[in-house]
């Protein structure tokens, strides 16, 4: 079944998907609204070329958190060498 989403919701979504700080958050954003408009969730992972898991991740973060599960979470690794002024020249 479609997600259910409110008028401001869907307002929200679409904000994210054209200035989100990042390209992944926009991404499960349109993911969201896909799924909204009735796009299944396999049909979103093809789409996205992730697993059919990662969508479904994607929604349930959504529902539970809202805008908050969308966003890109920190992660591990090697921090960057430049700092921060470097990299946007």
């Amino acid at each position: 079944a479609p997600l259910p989403l409110t008028a401001l919701e869907i307002t929200t979504l679409q904000a994210v998907c054209a200035q989100g700080p990042h390209p992944r958050m926009r991404r499960r954003a349109q993911a969201v609204l896909g799924h909204h408009r009735g796009a299944s969730i396999g049909t979103l992972a093809t789409l996205f070329a992730v697993q059919y898991n990662t969508v479904s991740q994607w929604l349930r973060n959504w529902r539970s958190h809202g805008l908050a599960g969308l966003a890109e979470a920190s992660r591990s690794g090697r921090p960057p060498k430049l700092p921060p002024t470097a990299k946007k020249k």
